[in-house]
């Protein structure tokens, strides 16, 4: 008897198998398809607007540049790929009755859904990777290649500073009149050396450079020790700066822009920032950013699959018209965070979470409303 009551039970697990695969079958298969052909339009489009300065540079350039270019546009536009595969399969279950069928046999609508929602959850996972690891260099190498916006060539090291000053790690201050992190030199150079805000060390050089086997190596100035009300003083030709343990890439990264830093390197230059008495707002904003974006995939799976659940009754086109407006208005919300945060107008965590704050309440609540329909 006991085997006679588990047999039913068998066979409903195995058919919610079936069921989930026919499920995600038909929604990766629009999901890869969205996804391809918004990054072969993105390509294109980007490329014909862009061919007269891109005909006029050579092939390798162009390969180079897209190819790098990618990762940033599998970025842009997966979370509409993931809005419009959503949409399309689950209202293709909708206007099949699919829906209707195991609804009336006590399946709930979370149930027959979940496996979407987990890729979701998975596909934000994978982007919140993918963001940190990959489009960090792949955008590093796109911006040393020339922007199709300039007839300049924008490749090389872009680090030049004058009247720069530095703070160390371990208080120390360097005012540089000039610095360039191309070469790891600076010119009419001074460092003081601090301990509970009375100086220990004065240097005074004409430049500075930098070496992986001996560090930083002053040349041509006067080093001052002050011992109490005393003062002792030496000139040099050269002098190894021992103890400073700060590298150049620490003064002035190659790496000044925000997308080319991974969230290691954002932290770094947010500590950097902060010790040298400047503002972080557009690193600490991008840094938060970083887990916020990645969570949209999840957000559009929810929003695109609660609004086609209905379409039966309320249309697929409209459902669609509606779930990219919502995407529209959501997208706003994340670039207007973004610039408020940077401008420094509200707290850089508010701003990176402004869009999510926003629109996450939304997307629960149609979920919400179609499962219980």
């Amino acid at each position: 008897m006991v085997a006679a009551l588990q047999a039913p039970k068998a066979r409903n697990a195995e058919n919610m198998k079936i069921y989930t695969r026919h499920i995600l079958k038909g929604f990766l298969g629009l999901f890869v398809l969205c996804f391809l052909s918004a990054v072969l339009v993105f390509v294109v489009i980007d490329f014909v607007g862009n061919s007269r300065i891109w005909l006029s540079r050579p092939s390798a350039d162009r390969y180079r540049y897209y190819l790098n270019y990618l990762p940033y546009i599998a970025y842009l536009v997966c979370p509409i790929a993931v809005l419009l595969a959503s949409v399309f399969s689950v209202g293709k279950l909708a206007k099949q009755l699919e829906l209707v069928a195991l609804r009336s046999a006590g399946v709930s609508v979370t149930r027959i859904l979940s496996p979407m929602l987990v890729f979701g959850v998975l596909v934000s996972a994978g982007m919140f990777y993918f963001q940190d690891k990959v489009l960090p260099d792949a955008n590093h190498r796109r911006f040393q290649i020339n922007e199709p916006e300039t007839d300049d060539f924008s490749g090389g090291d872009p680090r030049e500073r004058y009247n720069y000053i530095y703070t160390g790690q371990d208080g120390t201050l360097l005012y540089f009149q000039h610095y360039t992190g191309e070469r790891k030199e600076g010119d009419n150079v001074t460092a003081l050396r601090l301990q509970n805000g009375r100086p220990l060390m004065r240097v005074d050089a004409v430049s500075i450079n930098w070496y992986p086997d001996s560090g930083w190596v002053f040349y041509d100035g006067t080093r001052r020790e002050f011992h109490g009300d005393s003062v002792s003083a030496e000139t040099f030709r050269t002098w190894r700066f021992a103890g400073f343990a700060d590298r150049p890439e620490d003064l002035l990264d190659e790496r000044i822009y925000p997308d080319e830093m991974s969230m290691r390197e954002l932290h770094r230059r947010i500590s950097i920032a902060l010790r040298n008495g400047d503002t972080a707002f557009a690193p600490q904003t991008d840094w938060n950013f970083r887990i916020a974006s990645a969570l949209v995939n999840f957000f559009m799976v929810l929003i695109g699959a609660a609004l086609a659940v209905n379409a039966v009754r309320s249309g697929l086109a409209r459902n669609f018209g509606v779930a990219l407006l919502i995407t529209f208005l959501y997208y706003v919300a994340l670039r207007l965070g973004l610039v408020m945060g940077e401008n420094g107008s509200i707290p850089p965590i508010l701003a990176a979470w402004l869009g999510n704050l926003m629109f996450a309440p939304l997307a629960f609540y149609l979920w919400w409303k179609a499962a219980r329909v």
